[in-house]
């Protein structure tokens, strides 16, 4: 595709949720179109839900399909700093029950203040992020952009953890697509690196549904996304639902998440 003439050198994924589906639900995006395309999709953000009452109704649905085609998979929750914390992340970590988390990485998708103050959003973000270490052994990727983040976080009083920013190229008018921005993208002040790259939110739909995807870049070689999945050097099946037939992954790494310094 003609399309793909940026950003070559960075792991291409994907980010779902249920506007990627039909509005009834009964269609969604040709998994195995996306295992075959090129460039290869190597990674999937699916969303989970939002806050502490709302579940994405395609979510389980999108996640087995990525299992079977073994790609690299994100959940991620959309945070509401309004609303409790741990309640919140008690939801999230509801909707993945029947996963192994040690085969995922989660995330966090911060772009609502709520009217909250820098401190508050700060303080609810840091008790959200404490939740899921102690659940998963490592703290989550936090999903925003640049000037948001600025804007409504004090980075010093958060912990070392890992970025998802999102910055595009200003829309093309419907139909036509908008090249994926050139990595790296913007940084938050006190942030000194990015781990994953949202270059595009109107890119070409892999997989036949809707016209438009979300297309995103990984800060590191091939090797280093599956290291930091806990995939060692070749890509094996994650196995992150229960029950599903496939092949058991190396024993992910717990701790701290892999530091990929900033490209230029």
């Amino acid at each position: 595709m003609t399309y793909f003439t940026r950003n070559q050198g960075f792991p291409l994924g994907i980010d779902l949720s249920q506007h990627n589906a039909s509005w009834d639900g009964k269609t969604i995006p040709n998994f195995d179109q996306i295992s075959q395309h090129e460039p290869k999709v190597r990674f999937a953000a699916l969303r989970t839900g939002i806050s502490w009452g709302y579940r994405d109704s395609m979510f389980e649905r999108f996640f087995r399909e990525a299992a079977r085609i073994d790609l690299c998979v994100l959940p991620y929750h959309v945070f509401y700093p309004g609303s409790d914390a741990k309640r919140q992340m008690q939801a999230f970590l509801s909707i993945l029950k029947k996963s192994d988390l040690d085969k995922l990485r989660l995330v966090l998708d911060l772009e609502l203040d709520q009217g909250k103050s820098k401190a508050q959003i700060t303080d609810s973000l840091n008790q959200a992020i404490q939740v899921l270490r102690q659940a998963t052994g490592r703290y989550p990727i936090i999903y925003s952009r640049a000037l948001w983040i600025d804007e409504h976080l004090e980075i010093k009083d958060l912990p070392q953890i890992d970025w998802w920013l999102a910055q595009y190229i200003r829309s093309r008018e419907t139909p036509f697509y908008t090249p994926e921005y050139p990595c790296p993208p913007l940084l938050p002040r006190g942030v000194r690196q990015w781990l994953i790259h949202q270059t595009a939110q109107r890119a070409p739909a892999i997989g036949g549904v809707g016209h438009y995807m979300d297309y995103n870049r990984w800060n590191g070689s091939l090797e280093q996304l599956w290291a930091y999945f806990g995939r060692g050097t070749q890509p094996e099946a994650a196995c992150p639902l229960d029950g599903l037939p496939c092949k058991r992954a190396g024993k992910a790494a717990l701790g701290a998440a892999i530091n990929v310094e900033v490209r230029a």
